[in-house]
C-alpha cells in the first residue's frame, strides 16, 4: 500500500488529510514538526510527503532539503497559506514536486498526489467525457440549444488556391475539463462536430452567437490570442488551434467559458483528445492558401515574413539573454506524427522577473508549476525541459495556431525572429488583403 506522510503543525489539517487519503486507499502517516517527519522518512521513505512550509522549529524549507537528501525518490508537495511566488520558486529549486495553497481544495490535493505518483500517458491524463449527456452539459452550464448564425467565412471565395484538401470534423462530441492560464478559473471545453462548409467557431457556454476562428474577429493578442464577437469571447485559443491545424480539422464548434483550458501548457493533450475521439472526413471544396509573393511585418529584432514554398514551413529564431540564449528551428508541417513528437509537447514559458507584473495585470493567474516552464537566472526552475530548445519549439507551436486563423491551411515558408501573437496576426492581416484582392 502506498504510504503518504502529512506534515503540518495544525492538528485539524493533519486529521482532515489523513481521513481523505485513507478513504482513497492510502497508508497515511503524520507528523507535527520537521524533526518527526525526518525520522519517519529515514525509516520508511514514504512515496509522497505533503509538507507545510510554516512550522515552529525546523521549518518546511529546511525539512524539504533534508528529505530530498535522505530519500531523493520521495515526492514532496509543499503546502502553505502565506507563501509568495519567490517561496514557491525556492521550494521547487530544492526539489519540491508541486506547490498547493491553503485553504486546501480536496480535488486539487488528490490530483497533485496522483500526478506525482503515477505520471500517466497523455491520453490517460485527460479529464474528458465523450459524447456528453445533458447532465454533463448542465454541470458546466452549457446551453444545449442549437447554435444559430454560423458564418462560413472561409468557404466563400477561396482565392490563391493551392492543393485541394479534405474537410474534416471530429467523429463525436466531447467535454474536456481544465484550467484557464490567465483567468486561473476552472474551465470547461466542449467540442462538437459541424457539417461541411461550416468552419471552426467558438461560442460561450450559455450563448448562441458563435465567433468564427478567423483573423477578422481577433480582439486581443496580449500574451494570448483572443477572438470575440459581441458578448462572445474566447481567449488563449492558440494551442488548440495549433493542434486543429496539424490535424487539418476544418469544421468544429468549440464551447468554452471565456478561455480555452491551458492543460499542461502545450498542445499534446489536445492531440491525444483528437485521436481519442477520431476524425470524420467530409465532402466539399477546401483549398490550401498558396502564397505567391513575399509579405513581411516588423523590423529590427522583431519581424516575420512569409513567401512561396512547396509546404507550410516555419523557420523561427529566438534570441534571449542567458540562460535561454539563441535558439533556432525549422519545422515543416506535413506530417502529424512529426508535429506530435517535435512540437506539440513544448510548453508555454515565462520568466521569474515577469510573473509578479503579469499577475498584477490579472494575467497568468492559472500558471502552476505543471502547466508552464518558468525560467530564472540559471535556467528552468520547475522541472526538466522536454527539449533542450523547448522555448523555440513552443514559439513554432503558437505560430501554427495563430496562422490557422484564415480557416485554410497555409502553403508557404514563414521566417520569424523574436515574434509573438501580435506579429503573427499582423502578418495574417496582410495575407488576408492579398486574398481579397484576388
Amino acid at each position: 500500500m502506498t504510504q503518504i506522510l502529512v506534515v503540518d503543525d495544525e492538528a485539524s489539517i493533519r486529521r482532515s488529510l489523513e481521513n481523505i487519503f485513507k478513504d482513497e486507499g492510502f497508508d497515511v502517516l503524520s507528523a507535527a514538526d520537521g524533526e518527526s517527519a525526518i525520522k519517519i522518512v529515514r525509516e520508511l521513505a514514504p512515496a509522497v510527503v505533503l509538507l507545510d512550509i510554516w512550522m515552529p522549529g525546523r521549518d518546511g524549507m529546511e525539512t524539504l532539503k533534508e528529505i530530498k537528501a535522505l530519500a531523493p525518490q520521495t515526492a514532496v508537495i509543499m503546502i502553505s497559506g502565506h507563501a509568495t511566488i519567490a517561496t514557491a520558486i525556492s521550494a521547487t529549486r530544492l526539489g519540491a514536486a508541486d506547490f498547493i495553497e491553503k485553504p486546501l481544495d480536496l480535488n486539487v490535493t488528490l490530483e497533485a498526489v496522483r500526478r506525482v505518483l503515477t505520471p500517466a500517458p497523455v491520453a490517460a491524463q485527460l479529464d474528458v467525457v465523450l459524447d456528453p449527456s445533458p447532465q454533463n452539459r448542465a454541470e458546466l452550464g452549457i446551453d444545449s440549444s442549437p447554435v444559430e448564425r454560423i458564418t462560413p467565412i472561409v468557404f466563400g471565395q477561396q482565392t490563391h488556391r493551392g492543393r485541394k484538401v479534405q474537410q474534416r470534423t471530429l467523429a463525436q462530441s466531447a467535454i474536456l475539463y481544465g484550467q484557464g492560464l490567465h483567468s486561473g478559473k476552472k474551465s470547461g471545453l466542449i467540442l462538437e462536430p459541424l457539417p461541411p462548409n461550416s468552419g471552426i467557431h467558438f461560442v460561450g457556454i450559455a450563448d448562441s452567437t458563435p465567433v468564427p476562428a478567423h483573423v477578422d474577429y481577433v480582439g486581443s493578442t496580449g500574451f494570448a490570442t483572443t477572438v470575440s464577437l459581441g458578448a462572445t469571447r474566447a481567449g488563449t485559443i492558440e494551442h488548440l488551434m495549433s493542434a486543429l491545424h496539424a490535424y487539418r480539422v476544418s469544421n468544429l464548434l468549440i464551447k468554452c467559458n471565456g478561455e480555452v483550458p491551458v492543460m499542461d501548457g502545450s498542445a499534446r493533450q489536445f492531440c491525444a483528445l483528437i485521436e481519442e475521439i477520431g476524425l470524420d472526413v467530409q465532402q466539399g471544396d477546401w483549398f490550401e492558401i498558396e502564397v505567391s509573393k513575399k509579405l513581411r511585418v516588423g523590423k529590427d529584432r522583431e519581424w516575420i515574413e512569409i513567401e512561396a514554398a512547396d509546404d507550410f514551413v516555419i523557420d523561427y529564431t529566438l534570441d534571449y539573454p542567458a540562460p535561454l540564449g539563441r535558439q533556432h528551428m525549422v519545422f515543416r508541417l506535413n506530417d502529424v506524427e512529426a508535429y506530435k513528437s517535435a512540437i506539440a509537447p513544448s510548453r508555454t514559458f515565462g520568466f521569474v522577473k515577469d510573473i509578479g507584473a503579469l499577475q498584477k495585470q490579472g494575467l497568468a493567474l492559472g500558471g502552476r508549476f505543471d502547466n508552464f516552464v518558468l525560467f530564472g537566472d540559471q535556467g528552468a526552475i520547475n522541472g526538466e525541459l522536454r527539449f533542450k530548445d523547448e522555448p523555440v519549439r513552443h514559439k513554432i507551436l503558437d505560430a501554427i495556431g495563430d496562422l490557422y486563423l484564415l480557416g485554410r491551411p497555409l502553403r508557404g515558408k514563414v521566417t520569424a525572429h523574436m515574434t509573438g501573437h501580435s506579429d503573427n496576426i499582423a502578418l495574417l492581416k496582410l495575407l488576408r488583403e492579398e486574398l481579397r484582392g484576388g
